[in-house]
């Protein structure tokens, strides 16, 4: 029984390995994640990453530190990044959560002087000008885009108003408060990853209207880990599949 069982768990585990080699597919940007828009998270995202002091900014990151605060249940965000410098970041999820991140996102306030949200608009899409070298890999291959959409150009997002919130000590130098916000930008969902280790790479290049320029180069080593409930079930199936075993050979001894 103990031979079948070693058996079956290497058997198993070898499965669970070779995995990651299919193509990942991206949600539909108008897909729901958790019963949010895409739109929604794009600023859900960005309030996130501006939550923490810098001490502990998912987005001055450079090793994965401080990437566990991005499970948020059903889906998990991953940061950007505030330098053109490739970054390298190792974290673990669970291989049942959806993955959100945004190569490029304008997260835009409006502080002293409280702007229409017309105008707050399109002084976001003026920052963000054109964005070019928009791509996402995963284990060194391209991620499949949906049915019907044929690049990554049409997962930019325009989230809607919301209260943002700076906390003390903040990335930005701002004081902090809550102040109305949007987010414009590109902003994906992958579907979740299957259990075993896997690398997820995205870029961008943006070209702002306004002269200056934004590089992004962002590499997660992920460990993709199965949900309690399923490591439950595969103990059971191998002790099951022990039990058989070991029942058949004491029939062909009797």
């Amino acid at each position: 029984m103990s031979q079948a069982l070693t058996r079956m768990a290497s058997a198993t585990l070898l499965v669970l390995a070779v995995s990651g080699v299919h193509a990942q597919r991206l949600l539909d940007p108008g897909a729901p994640v958790a019963s949010y828009s895409q739109s929604y998270l794009s600023g859900a995202l960005a309030q996130w990453e501006y939550s923490f002091p810098a001490a502990t900014n998912p987005l001055l990151d450079t090793t994965g530190a401080a990437t566990a605060s991005g499970d948020q249940g059903k889906y998990f965000f991953l940061a950007a990044s505030l330098s053109d410098a490739p970054v390298v970041r190792n974290v673990t999820v669970r291989s049942d959560q959806t993955l959100v991140f945004s190569p490029i996102s304008i997260l835009y306030w409006a502080d002293a002087v409280m702007d229409t949200e017309a105008k707050m608009r399109a002084d976001a899409i003026k920052v963000l000008g054109t964005v070019t070298n928009l791509t996402v890999t995963v284990d060194g291959a391209d991620a499949l885009l949906p049915v019907g959409v044929s690049s990554t150009q049409a997962f930019r997002q325009s989230g809607p108003l919301f209260p943002f919130t700076l906390v003390r000590d903040n990335v930005t130098g701002y004081a902090p408060g809550v102040f109305p916000a949007l987010t414009e930008g590109f902003t994906f969902a992958m579907a979740p990853l299957a259990a075993g280790n896997h690398t997820l790479r995205f870029t961008a290049l943006m070209n702002s209207d306004y002269g200056f320029t934004l590089a992004q180069d962002i590499t997660y080593n992920i460990s993709a880990v199965p949900e309690p409930s399923t490591w439950a079930s595969l103990a059971l199936g191998l002790v099951a599949i022990g039990a058989r075993a070991l029942r058949r050979r004491d029939l062909s001894q009797a």
